[in-house]
Formats: structure tokens, sequence, C-alpha cells
């Protein structure tokens, strides 16, 4: 799907590599936009009693807000439609004149839309079920079937004996509320919490739905607690491979996002130098979740080497090839290559997830989550012998590194020697010696060491 024009997100192309794609990131970003736009991507089935979304329905023009989008706003589709060609089939939704235009070209599908509204208290609406609750009269009543009712249970893990709905009406309004036995005690959704009533509706939904149904969830987890979340994480992809079903979502849970692929996972931030909306996919949950939290997130990954200057090289190969792998790391300096082992260890015994890297010099291979630097010496001497480093320093602060360092013995004392001599910190130098050092070269170079690290962080 491209999306061009409209507010939150003004060009953003998004590829949907798994049923479930989970659009995160800070309010603000378009997560709810890419939803309610892919809410409008398809044409009400001949045969199915579903409602169909426009963009009028989300993105309305009033006197108060007379331009959600641009004149040349459009969004436009690509389908891989069963049974079609290879090409898959395309579609633009444009603004034309007064009236969107394009979507009697869409392929038909079930969407469902379910937003906050899916289930407010009903005390909150002033429902008439409530406020005139002593005049209503109940009609036919319906059990859900008892592997919905299970699933709910699971969900919940409320004790339910039965789980349905039943026609209300007075007057000349008649609605349909969700009714629960719970230890002996029979109650409507009027008694229900907030996130009870969203489970029952969003799971009856789901599994009542059509098969290979579009469901757009506007934050799921909301008003349950942790491990309900975990569950109802568990239950999406359960549902969407066992029915067939697409689902996007909103949502700035970790205990969802927990429970999904990183394919599912779509990351929406806003670039500092433009302001533009682009999207990150792939990234771990832990990753999202620091992200999320910020500048208080305190890591929950560990990365441990064996001193700073090790440190500033696997961050510098990070920032080079993949910037999204600092997110979430608590980077430790461990003393010494007997310490990264024993500190991977003591990690990994405390239940964290740990990764060492030592020193080149040490031959580690990746066993028991540990692995050595590339370079087979000490990262000292790799780079501050480096051909990109010494002419680095030779350009742009006229120094003779080789020089310098011909009288210094211990290796951990060059970037402290040439800091000396250039009126730095040491930590600037190294800075200045890795960056160099590490764009100097292809990032294929540095393939294993970040596979490594993934695979053991994730």
């Amino acid at each position: 799907m491209e999306v061009q024009g409209f507010r939150a997100v003004d060009s953003l192309r998004l590829d949907f590599n798994s049923p479930i794609t989970a659009f995160s990131g800070l309010n603000g970003t378009g997560k709810s936009t890419l939803a309610q736009l892919s809410a409008c991507a398809y044409r009400k089935p001949t045969t199915a009693a579903v409602r169909r979304y426009y963009v009028k329905d989300f993105f309305p023009v009033s006197a108060a807000d007379p331009g959600p989008f641009t004149t040349d706003a459009k969004i436009a589709c690509a389908y891989e439609v069963q049974g079609a060609a290879l090409e898959p089939q395309k579609v633009t939704v444009i603004r034309a004149s007064k009236e969107w235009s394009g979507y009697k070209r869409q392929p038909e599908r079930a969407c469902y839309a379910l937003g906050f509204t899916q289930f407010i208290p009903q005390v909150e609406r002033r429902d008439f079920s409530i406020y005139g609750g002593h005049l209503i009269t109940l009609g036919a009543a319906r059990d859900l079937d008892e592997p919905v009712s299970e699933i709910i249970v699971g969900i919940l893990s409320l004790p339910y004996e039965k789980l349905g709905f039943i026609e209300v009406t007075h007057s000349a309004r008649t609605a349909e509320l969700a009714t629960a036995t719970r230890s002996g005690r029979s109650y409507s959704e009027n008694h229900m919490g907030f996130g009870e009533g969203r489970v029952v509706y969003i799971v009856t939904a789901m599994e009542t739905a059509p098969a290979q149904s579009l469901f757009i969830l506007e934050e799921p987890e909301t008003s349950l607690h942790g491990d309900a979340q975990e569950r109802l994480g568990r239950y999406l992809v359960d549902v969407a491979a066992r029915r067939g079903h697409q689902i996007l979502m909103t949502t700035h849970s970790a205990a969802i996002l927990g429970q999904l692929s990183t394919d599912s996972i779509a990351y929406l931030r806003r670039r500092p130098v433009d302001g533009q909306v682009e999207v990150t996919p792939g990234l771990a949950t832990y990753q999202v979740d620091a992200y999320l939290r910020g500048d208080r997130a305190p890591g929950s990954r560990a990365l441990c080497t064996e001193d700073s200057f090790a440190r500033q090289f696997v961050t510098a190969i990070m920032r080079k090839c993949d910037r999204d792998m600092i997110a979430g790391i608590r980077f430790v300096e461990a003393g010494g290559h007997d310490q990264v082992r024993q500190s991977v260890r003591i990690l990994q015994e405390g239940g964290l997830k740990a990764v060492g890297i030592t020193d080149g010099d040490c031959n580690d291979i990746g066993q028991h989550g540990v692995q050595s630097l590339p370079g087979g010496q000490p990262p000292e001497k790799v780079v501050f012998n480096d051909d990109a480093v010494l002419r680095h320093f030779a350009n742009k602060h006229s120094l003779d590194v080789r020089a310098h360092l011909a009288g210094v013995g211990d290796h951990h004392k060059y970037a402290e020697t040439l800091a000396r001599r250039l009126g730095l910190d040491a930590a600037v130098v190294a800075t200045f010696a890795w960056d160099a050092y590490v764009t100097a070269r292809p990032a294929s170079d540095f393939d294993s060491l970040l596979h490594f690290i993934r695979s053991e962080l994730a």
C-alpha cells in the first residue's frame, strides 16, 4: 500500500509481509491513519452482511477540518488475488473533484474495523438498555458456541459457565447485549468491565466472520492486564492461521508484540530532518519497547565487551549496518575476556538474554553466547594499524599515528596517547578511529558478527 497526502502520513510505502501487521510507534506517527486507510481497501462482498468503509468515514471534511488531506492525496494498493494472474491487481483511489474515485475496481473482501467503540460500557453511552432499563423487553437469546466461549475464558482467565447475546427492545429501538454466567450469577454487558467486554466482542467477531476477512484493531490491549494481553496476542496469531484472516492493528503493548514474529511488526517514526514518517519493518520486540519507553528504557538485552574501546567498535558497526540494533541493549564493560564469558553466563542463568564479544585474539567462535571481534588481534592494534584510520588522522588532524605509537608497548593506551597529543578525550579519539575503520569497509564484512548478536538476543 502506498499512501500520499494524508494527516500524519504525507508519503509512505508499506509492504505486508505477514498475515498480522502491528503498527507501533510514538503518538502522532500515523498508526491509526494507515490502519483506517487499510479498512477502505476493499469492496463489500455481495454475499456478506458487513459494512463497507470509505475514506470519508475516517477523514471527514468540515469547517473545523477543511483539509485533512491534500488535493493530490491517494491510496494505491496491490492485491494478491486468489486465482488471478501472477501480477498483483493494482488499484488507486484518488480524490476527484469533491468525491473519491476508484472504489469500484477494488476486489471484494469482508472488512471489520474494531476501534474503541467496539465496546464502550453502555453506562458511558447513556444507552437505553440502562437508562430505560426498567422498560426494556427481552427477546431471543443465543449462546456462543463452546469453542468460542473457551477462547474467551482462556484469554481473560475467568471461569465463565456460559456466554451469549440477548435481544433487547424499547419502543422502536432494538439492540443486542452480551451476557455471561459466572459462579452461578448471570449478568449482561452493562455490568462487564471495559477489557472484558472488548474481548467478548473481538473474539466473537473473529470467530463468526467469513474466512479470510480483514480485521483492523485499534489498540486491542486497552484495559487488559499484562497476562491477558499476552494471551490475546497468541490468540490473534492462532486465528489468523486457522481462519485465514489478515489482521492489522495499532498497539503500544510489548506483551502483544512479544507474541509476533519480527515480520509482523512495523515501527513508525518521523525522520528528524524533514519530519516525514518512515516505516522500519523487522524490529524485535525489545527494540520497539526501548523506542517507546525512550530514555527510561534500561535495556532488556545485555551485550558484554572487555572494555570501552571494544564497545565503541561494536556500536560503530551497528550505526553503520543496522542502527536499530542499539535500541534496547544494555552495554556491559566486563574488564577482560574471562570476565566477558563469566558475565554472559551469570546473566543467562538469571534469565536474561545476553551476548559476549571478546577481543579478536581470544578465538571465541560463538559457543555459550560468546564470539570474538574480527581481525585476530586486540581491537586497538587492528584499528590503529589500519590504512583508512592512518589516513584519517593524517588528513584531518595532521598526525602521524605510527610515529606517536611506536614507543607505546601497551595497546590499551593507544587512544589515550593520541588524545594527549590532540588535546581530546580518549573516547573521542576512539570514536574517530572506529568510524574511519568501519566506513572504509563494506557492510558485508560485519555480517557474521551482527547475525550472531541478533540470533543470541532475539
